[in-house]
């Protein structure tokens, strides 16, 4: 029986499946080398790993995921858009956190707050803009779903 059997999954609306359960590297993780201790949650059969650009430690979850041994395939990786630097793309940061976590597609790829990116004089061109860019970076493989957080 494979870990993700055991923990179980939900289905997603384009068919792919998440795990229920994650490790996340937020909040208490903030800007923390997470190396270590994600190499060991992979190595207990977290396989579900959830990141965010904003959390600043996309390069050592990226390292705990080398470190761990674990075949790419075997896990479910998630990282989140922050709000667009200056002079940045969607696609500019989705790259460089693909870098960042070593690999070349994420599983799931989010919005991390929408509100973020408000713009136009209706409050919504900025948004259907991400969104966009969104379904382009799934359509060329960099994220295989994609959607909003909070």
């Amino acid at each position: 029986m494979s870990t993700l059997t055991k923990i179980g999954t939900f289905l997603l609306n384009d068919g792919t499946r998440i795990p229920r359960t994650a490790w996340g590297t937020g909040t208490a993780l903030y800007k923390q080398d997470v190396t270590n201790v994600t190499a060991l949650a992979i190595k207990n059969g977290l396989t579900h790993l959830d990141g965010a650009q904003v959390y600043a430690n996309e390069d050592s979850l990226g390292a705990g995921i080398a470190n761990s041994g674990v075949p790419r395939e075997s896990l479910y990786i998630v990282t989140k858009l922050a709000a667009l630097p200056a002079g940045q793309t969607v696609r500019d940061t989705l790259v460089e956190s693909l870098k960042k976590l070593r690999v070349d597609y994420v599983d799931l790829f989010l919005i991390h707050s929408p509100t973020q990116h408000r713009g136009g004089s209706d409050g919504k061109k900025t948004l259907q803009g991400v969104w966009k860019a969104l379904e382009e970076a799934k359509a060329d493989g960099l994220a295989k779903s994609i959607g909003v957080s909070n």
